[in-house]
């Protein structure tokens, strides 16, 4: 009796050890989690199948992680890759509310840190909502959000050789441009008033690693405002506008100062602004695309030299 007692004792006492032993393991075998650009830890039960974005190259780079069909709802300009266009919108990164985001039920939140509206990230981090917040503009950052992003979705395999290729890209566009010549760079950003960028957003970054000087690097404001006057005193080499925001005769308008270099040589190029401003994998694009127009002011100036 003791012995059949014992045996099932020793039943009884391992059976429900077992049981949360597999209990806990079947949790952790699907629970992933990241920290993020601003140091939070983001954790999901199990990968996201529900995603809100909150700005268009997060969308993008879900797309190249081949998980765009799980992104619910995104904002205005979510317009890359194509099938991105039929994803419902919630509106503009600045007007989203939370409670439209609360209804659709997401299981993870992928924001711009920096251009999302804090309250809002903050209600919905209050109300238990899993708010991934990626902030870094650097082209190295693509490599983090795209990997993060890739263990939130269960997608690393995919991930893995995508960065691999991207930081290889970016290695041998560096290790091209860098050491030649100096060129110095004038980014307009905007027109009216006239506006360019400082060191804190990515265009900086391509024009350094191209071998070229922004002329406006230093400046303290993110979006530094400037005039027709000081270009004339800073006398860039070239001249440099995104496509996208530019109007249409922003070259004709440079001609009534011939004496700016960039505007004698006819060096003011446009830029496809996606490519230098969203940093998404196609961001090695955008560096190409600068490095090679910053070697032609060098082309030129040779030429010049020789004559």
């Amino acid at each position: 009796m003791m012995a059949l007692l014992s045996i099932s004792g020793h039943a009884i006492v391992l059976y429900p050890l077992t049981f949360i032993l597999l209990f806990c393991f079947s949790f952790t075998a699907y629970a992933v989690s990241v920290v993020d650009d601003t140091g939070n830890n983001v954790i999901l039960e199990q990968p996201a199948q529900r995603i809100v974005t909150l700005a268009p190259h997060l969308t993008e780079l879900l797309f190249s992680l081949e998980a765009g069909e799980r992104i619910i709802a995104t904002v205005d300009y979510s317009d890359y890759p194509a099938a991105a266009l039929s994803i419902p919108r919630i509106g503009g990164a600045e007007d989203i509310s939370a409670e439209v985001i609360l209804a659709l039920q997401p299981d993870l939140v992928v924001a711009w840190d920096k251009g999302s509206p804090a309250e809002v990230l903050a209600l919905l981090e209050s109300l238990d909502v899993v708010v991934y917040r990626a902030s870094s503009q650097a082209i190295i950052g693509v490599a983090k959000t795209l990997l993060d992003l890739a263990v939130l979705t269960e997608k690393t395999p995919i991930a893995t050789p995508l960065v691999e290729q991207f930081k290889d890209d970016v290695a041998k566009l560096k290790n091209r441009y860098q050491g030649k010549a100096p060129v110095s760079v004038f980014y307009q950003l905007w027109s009216e008033p006239l506006m360019t960028a400082n060191k804190q957003q990515m265009i900086n970054e391509m024009i350094t690693l191209c071998g070229g000087s922004n002329l406006f690097s230093e400046q303290l404001e993110v979006v530094p405002q400037t005039n027709v006057e000081s270009i004339l005193v800073l006398n860039p080499d070239v001249i440099l506008a995104p496509e996208q925001g530019t109007p249409p005769d922003w070259r004709q308008r440079w001609q009534a100062w011939p004496e700016i270099t960039a505007v004698k040589g006819q060096h003011l190029y446009s830029l496809n602004a996606d490519l230098i401003n969203r940093p998404t994998l196609r961001s090695v694009e955008g560096l190409a695309q600068v490095c090679q127009l910053l070697d032609r002011v060098r082309a030129d100036q040779v030429r010049s030299d020789e004559r």
